[in-house]
């Protein structure tokens, strides 16, 4: 593998699965992230005792070249797969994601009424200037973001691969249309701070879901790697909580 295009290449973004009760959570990361995006948030459930998935998506951790020739359908699968996985062996399974890992959560959610909650970072459903891809990508194959410095524990590449945008915009349009078949409680947490996903994007979700038990909540300073900004803890808190007053009894 050529790292050359990989941002901490030493840390582990691999697909990974942490044992536990019969409550699972599928984690989602975001597009050109790892699953080292929601590793924090993974570990925080698994020492309260839960089951905890985290799938690496197509294209990811590999090549920009591996991203720009996958479809949305292929990252979409996959996470249909790790819930099918947990399903086998837990009674309730939550779906959580950031930013374009939320919008699969959702996508999922609309086709598998069984899917017992959601929890969205950071939802990616409109991102500033995704729409000029469609035009570069005639004339080059990524967009460097390699000036944006970023000092938490994040794995990814360092370009956006352009025909990979395209993809995620085809999913944006496929969750704009679904969302109103989300019934299932959702906690929406979106940031003033978050420089790539506007305030109005929680509003939109929030608004067009039909889910009767969701919440939207507004962080100050968080980036749009909010899972491992500075805000985390308090995320992780708004998650518990949220979690305790809507999963489904077992007993």
């Amino acid at each position: 593998m050529n790292n050359q295009y990989i941002v901490k290449p030493n840390l582990d973004g691999s697909s990974f699965l942490l044992p536990g009760n019969k409550t699972g959570f599928v984690l989602v990361h975001g597009f050109t992230a790892t699953t080292t995006e929601v590793r924090a948030l993974a570990e925080k459930l698994h020492q309260q005792g839960y089951t905890v998935s985290a799938p690496l998506l197509p294209g990811h951790d590999s090549h920009p070249d591996d991203l720009n020739a996958v479809k949305w359908q292929d990252w979409y699968q996959e996470v249909c797969n790790a819930a099918h996985v947990l399903r086998e062996t837990c009674d309730q399974v939550w779906l959580g994601g950031e930013s374009m890992g939320a919008l699969l959560c959702l996508q999922v959610a609309a086709e598998f009424p069984d899917v017992a909650g959601l929890m969205l970072f950071s939802p990616a459903l409109v991102v500033r200037n995704i729409r000029w891809a469609y035009l570069l990508q005639f004339f080059k194959k990524y967009l460097d973001k390699s000036h944006k410095k970023d000092d938490t524990d994040w794995k990814g590449y360092n370009v956006y691969p352009l025909r990979g945008a395209i993809q995620l915009r085809k999913l944006q349009k496929e969750v704009t249309r679904s969302m109103p078949k989300v019934t299932q409680p959702t906690l929406i947490v979106i940031s003033k701070a978050d420089k790539t996903v506007s305030l109005e994007t929680g509003e939109k979700i929030f608004g067009s879901i039909s889910s009767q038990q969701k919440e939207l909540i507004v962080m100050e300073n968080s980036p749009h790697v909010m899972l491992l900004g500075n805000e985390s803890e308090q995320v992780f808190a708004y998650a518990e909580r949220f979690f305790n007053h809507n999963s489904v009894s077992l007993s």
